[in-house]
């Protein structure tokens, strides 16, 4: 990744003159440049950061080796301190592919549980997937692709987005209701009242490009359509109608979709958000939600947790489906 794009994404990122910014690196020794490029480009902003690095051939041998009283309280203090966190990825963090010999899972659960909840006190937390085969097998599509879309969706005008962002959000945080229309005779309706619109320009989620809402539990009711349906890990599907009652997905008009429903929680069923994407370099759909969501032009809901962003139900499960339609 080049660090003319990094500097623009770490300044999109909101960092700023004075700030302590912790720079982190999900990914082994051969990838290891970019989080000293990200370092620089925050030094360039006026910043101060610190680069740490998780390599979960390291984090393997570290909690095979670990012993009483290692990543302590005075640890994860530290780690609450920064004004901002830059998370890059050349991997999915957590994993641990093959455990050694003695390695200590409950000790490694116990710190990526405290990690995350130190870093979370940060006032910004920035997350980067940058284009590798992992990351790419990660998706669903071949390195080319996915190389080719993700560093299209980051290399575009942050100013621009965000000023889409919030004239976009400046009339929709006027309704207290939406009504989405698919499909041109289906209408999804949602209850929005005092929930917070929020906007991913650059400072949350890269590649950015959404503004997003959790409506309120309960209150989302009607149909929509989908030409095309991503459903995650149960595939793709054609021609969807999906059935929305006092918030719950009851069911669609395909027999396979409909068995995987029946075999989730109440809960896990719940609509849970309502978003738009904005990044017009993200035209059309590949399945990867990270992507797809972003695409210029067209709507999200997603069933599960929406408590990061104002909503009520904290379940372990977050789902996005991508669709185009029209707000009334």
């Amino acid at each position: 990744m080049e660090k003319e794009l990094l500097t623009r994404i770490a300044a999109a990122s909101g960092i700023s003159r004075g700030e302590l910014v912790l720079i982190q690196f999900w990914g082994e020794d051969k990838d290891v440049g970019i989080m000293h490029a990200a370092a620089e480009a925050a030094v360039a902003l006026g910043a101060s950061p610190v680069e740490i690095q998780q390599s979960r051939s390291v984090n393997a041998r570290r909690f095979t080796e670990f012993g009483e009283g290692a990543f302590g309280e005075s640890y994860f203090k530290f780690m609450s301190n920064f004004d901002a966190v830059i998370d890059i990825f050349s991997y999915r963090p957590v994993v641990i592919e093959s455990f050694p010999d003695g390695f200590k899972s409950d000790e490694y659960q116990k710190y990526m549980s405290s990690l995350f909840g130190a870093l979370s006190k940060a006032k910004r937390f920035t997350q980067i997937r940058i284009p590798t085969e992992e990351n790419a097998k990660e998706s669903g599509l071949s390195f080319k692709e996915y190389s080719n879309r993700m560093y299209a969706a980051m290399d575009i005008d942050y100013s621009a987005l965000r000023n889409e962002c919030e004239k976009a959000v400046s009339g929709l945080r006027k309704k207290s209701e939406l009504v989405l229309t698919t499909g041109y005779i289906h209408k999804l309706r949602f209850e929005l009242k005092d929930r917070k619109w929020f906007i991913d320009a650059g400072d949350g989620d890269i590649p950015a490009g959404e503004v997003y809402i959790a409506p309120i539990e309960g209150k989302t009711n009607g149909a929509v359509y989908f030409e095309t349906l991503y459903a995650g890990d149960w595939g793709k599907f054609r021609n969807i109608i999906l059935s929305i009652k006092n918030g719950v997905i009851l069911s669609s008009n395909n027999d396979e979709l409909n068995e995987h429903l029946s075999k989730m929680d109440e809960s896990f069923k719940i609509v849970c958000e309502l978003g738009f994407g904005k990044n017009p370099n993200v035209k059309d759909l590949c399945g990867f939600t990270v992507l797809d969501e972003k695409t210029n032009g067209t709507f999200h809901i997603a069933i599960g947790n929406n408590t990061m962003f104002g909503g009520q139900n904290d379940v372990p499960l977050h789902m996005d489906f991508v669709g185009v339609g029209i707000i009334d």
